[in-house]
């Protein structure tokens, strides 16, 4: 049984998470239901949940101040929100789960896979400061991706490409490279804005990490790892662009 506490200052969205977890008896044990940020730092540390589902906004505070002020935990987060687009792009990229309201079951239900997959709690605080860090504009931002004991954390800027291997991904740096079990469409949307170009359905790389340009019938980039990667010819011409 995962000991659980939601954390939500709207009565309709805790009574709909804790419907959803109802449905689950042999999974869940709610200890509690909490509408402060005050009462929750309170109660956590005596509970000892091992999930908690935080909302965002939790009257004039936030599930970040919680966060920011329990110090040392163990427990799963799970973030709920109405609407935070900003926020939810520092989740993905610190790879914490989170559900849109009004919360819907099959996203429910998915994300309960991927936490029975995963109850590691290695590194938790980690994985907290890392989402602190990508929720300041303007930080250089970081990555946390899932490994056999627990969490890696990468910085963007020393992503040199990523390639796509069915639903997998292999990431490359400089001195190493791990296998996600994303699709390349998730590193795709989640690295829009950071200098990263698909130069073929297989490939995405990082603009600042290329090192030559080979033009022809099959045109390809050498990298900084001196890796070679192709670029598809309905792609080559904005891929030039970034060079002009």
């Amino acid at each position: 049984m995962i000991k659980t506490i939601i954390i939500d200052d709207e009565k309709h969205c805790s009574d709909r998470i804790l419907n959803l977890t109802e449905q689950h008896p042999n999974t869940f044990n709610v200890l509690a239901v909490i509408d402060t940020v005050d009462e929750a730092l309170n109660s956590v540390p005596q509970l000892q949940p091992d999930l908690i589902f935080l909302d965002i906004k939790i009257h004039d505070k936030t599930g970040f101040d919680f966060l920011q002020d329990i110090g040392p935990s163990n427990f799963r987060v799970i973030f709920t929100t109405a609407f935070d687009n900003f926020a939810i792009k520092a989740f993905k990229f610190s790879a914490f789960d989170y559900l849109l309201k009004p919360i819907d079951s099959d996203d429910f239900n998915d994300v309960i896979v991927r936490l029975k997959a995963d109850l590691s709690y290695f590194n938790m605080q980690n994985q907290i400061q890392n989402l602190f860090n990508n929720l300041k504009p303007n930080q250089k931002k970081v990555i946390t991706i899932p490994s056999l004991t627990g969490f890696e954390t990468l910085k963007v800027e020393d992503i040199i490409h990523l390639e796509a291997d069915t639903n997998y991904t292999h990431i490359f740096t400089k001195d190493d490279k791990w296998m996600v079990s994303k699709p390349i469409k998730f590193y795709e949307d989640l690295l829009a804005d950071n200098a990263f170009f698909k130069t073929h359905k297989s490939h995405l790389i990082n603009i600042d990490h290329v090192k030559k340009y080979y033009k022809g019938k099959q045109s390809y980039v050498l990298m900084s790892n001196d890796a070679q990667v192709p670029i598809s010819v309905r792609r080559k011409d904005e891929f030039l662009k970034h060079f002009t």
